[in-house]
């Protein structure tokens, strides 16, 4: 009986026609296993081989179409690349896929491609020729992106003809084009909208959702980021909303994967814009600006959503956008839609000052002045009218009303206002801190010290403000003003603990107000001595260090109030003494030092003062004696 052993054998041996009708014995059978295939598929890999270099091509056909239908378990590694290779030598283009996989080789981008486009225009059907055709199509335009001047033309071809060919998708292939497009996407001949729609955003895979980090630490923006911001911004600038609509529900996910991208809350707000649902436009708007306050283009596009629903409000936003910065650079647009605000208004001198402000910035600078500017000043009023020579103080009788916008649903909270100081590296920008008293407590935050006149006050001052405190960001300061009161610091609580250390070499007291409530003080930072056991009055806040929640301690002082009886109370009870320690019936500790000095032994009647005690070392509270003496 022949087995897959002979046929195997025979074909070592060189008999490949005869190991050939052994196989053919084989497959003869219901069911062929597993070796019976291996054998026959190397049968016919050998015999392809031989015809395909003696030019003898018959039966080729007949050979190829019995490889073809071997797969499955039978496939090893080995045997399916050999496969694969016998396959392609079936192949009548063999010969000129052989010359474009060559010139793909040397980097002859345009040769290969050329060829490869020929065959498939000729009816070859080997899905490997489109992949191949894909893969120099890429390389060939990574190489364009690569050149100066950019030949985007020839780039948008690539793309175009990659478009029309039968790939895996999603694939890393599909995504590298995503990249290419991406890198085209700033170039205003290049419409990313239209692209993604054909290239299939549901296409996107996980990797495209990493950001990339450098070497330096700096990190940049994951594909999908750039990509769905390029199309989104160009939807915006031609107000497709029907692409929109589409890009949306993308960019929406995007917002909820990178939520530190304010440009994509900012993107979406624009685009609900155009698609016309305002309200939704204004809860964007309104949470963008709240991020970036002292950032012009956040209240411009305040401006925007109101600007044909309530252009009184639009105009209010436009002058604080104005106050922000005074680099015209970025804000013609901005000055050209309250010019058109101002004349509305006939507040044409006011009008006037923007206009010529725009039009003397573009002329100095040699740029084109924008047609709505040259439109203007075509106007009769124009010549007749005396510009402003200044419009900064109606920015300002305006910009409060836009800003009362962000925190006018938010309550007033106490605070109080704390030391100024500077960031190394940012000497010129002083910071001041805030302590606000929110409902869970008093945070620690700060602002810029030009916020608000806080030079002309004390530390401790009082002073009301409204703000957010989001999850894993600061507290953000909306609005600050005065507020009366007659003493420092009101605004944070005082609370009562004890002092259960001092150390005079490094010049530092512990106290304790709970379990969840502790820390230090500088001897540079009392007015008056403390002992173990005293009373002290804190007002402290709560900050996060590396080292978890630590408290700044803003001011102490002795006090006759009796502490809680949780971190410190009287005992009158037996000790028990073992290795120069003690422990009352109740386990409260007493110190080796206390046991020596005081003469206290094995079984003595012992009274005093204890104190809360955290035990690092087991990672229990307990109680640890202050003060004690023998009964």
């Amino acid at each position: 009986m022949i087995t897959s052993k002979d046929v195997f054998a025979k074909r070592k041996e060189g008999a490949i026609d005869e190991a050939y009708q052994m196989a053919l014995q084989l497959m003869g059978v219901a069911q062929p296993d597993e070796w019976d295939l291996k054998a026959f598929a190397w049968c016919l890999i050998s015999l392809i081989k031989r015809d395909v270099v003696a030019n003898q091509t018959q039966n080729i056909t007949h050979y190829k179409q019995q490889l073809e239908s071997i797969d499955g378990p039978a496939l090893d590694e080995v045997l399916a690349k050999s496969k694969g290779y016998a396959l392609s030598l079936c192949n009548p283009n063999r010969q000129l896929l052989g010359e474009a996989k060559q010139f793909s080789r040397d980097e002859n981008f345009d040769q290969s491609i050329t060829i490869y486009k020929q065959l498939i225009v000729g009816g070859e059907t080997d899905p490997t020729v489109h992949v191949s055709l894909a893969w120099d199509l890429y390389k060939n335009s990574k190489i364009l992106l690569s050149q100066s001047p950019l030949n985007v033309g020839k780039i948008k071809k690539n793309i175009n003809t990659y478009l029309k060919l039968d790939v895996e998708k999603p694939s890393l292939l599909h995504s590298c084009f995503l990249q290419i497009a991406s890198k085209c996407g700033a170039e205003n001949n290049f419409n990313m909208l239209a692209f993604v729609h054909i290239w299939d955003l549901g296409n996107l895979r996980e990797d495209d959702h990493d950001r990339f980090q450098a070497d330096d630490g700096k990190e940049y923006p994951a594909l999908v980021e750039k990509v769905i911001k390029q199309a989104t911004k160009d939807g915006i600038n031609v107000s497709d909303s029907r692409g929109i609509q589409y890009v949306l529900p993308f960019l929406d996910k995007a917002i909820v994967r990178f939520p530190d991208n304010i440009w994509l809350k900012l993107n979406k707000a624009k685009a609900i814009l155009v698609i016309g649902n305002v309200d939704d436009a204004l809860s964007f708007a309104l949470e963008v600006t709240k991020e970036k306050t002292s950032d012009f283009w956040s209240w411009d596009l305040l401006g925007d959503v109101f600007l044909n629903t309530k252009p009184d409000m639009a105009f209010n936003c436009f002058c604080k956008s104005l106050l922000c910065t005074n680099d015209i650079n970025f804000t013609s647009k901005v000055k050209l839609k309250l010019a058109k605000l101002l004349i509305q208004k006939e507040q044409l001198a006011a009008a006037k000052y923007e206009i010529t402000t725009i039009k003397a910035f573009r002329e100095n600078a040699g740029q084109k002045v924008p047609e709505g500017v040259e439109i203007l000043t075509s106007q009769n009023w124009f010549n007749t009218t005396q510009a402003s020579v200044s419009n900064i103080a109606l920015y300002k009788a305006h910009s409060k009303t836009a800003e009362e916008l962000l925190y006018s649903q938010l309550p007033w909270l106490t605070a109080n206002v704390g030391e100024k100081y500077v960031i190394k590296g940012k000497e010129n920008k002083p910071k001041r801190k805030l302590f606000v008293s929110i409902p869970s407590g008093v945070i620690e935050t700060s602002v810029s010290n030009t916020k608000f006149n806080f030079d002309t006050m004390v530390e401790g001052s009082a002073i009301q403000v409204k703000g957010e405190h989001k999850t894993e960001k600061p507290f953000q300061i909306f609005t600050i003003e005065l507020r009366q009161s007659v003493q420092l610091w009101d605004a944070i609580p005082e609370k009562i603990g004890v002092v259960d250390h001092v150390n005079y070499e490094k010049k530092l007291v512990h106290f304790i107000v709970d379990k969840n409530c502790d820390g230090v003080i500088q001897f540079a930072n009392i007015s008056e001595q403390y002992n173990e056991g005293d009373t002290i009055a804190v007002k402290l806040c709560a900050y996060t260090s590396k080292q978890g929640q630590k408290f700044r301690i803003v001011t102490n002082n002795k006090t006759t109030v009796v502490p809680s009886p949780l971190i410190k109370k009287p005992f009158t009870q037996q000790v028990r003494v073992n290795n120069g320690m003690g422990f009352t019936s109740d386990y409260i500790f007493i110190t080796p030092p206390m046991i020596s000095k005081n003469e206290i032994s094995d079984g003595d009647n012992i009274g005093g003062i204890a104190v809360l005690n955290f035990n690092s070392k087991r990672g229990v509270w307990g109680w640890k004696a202050l003060s004690v003496s023998k009964l």
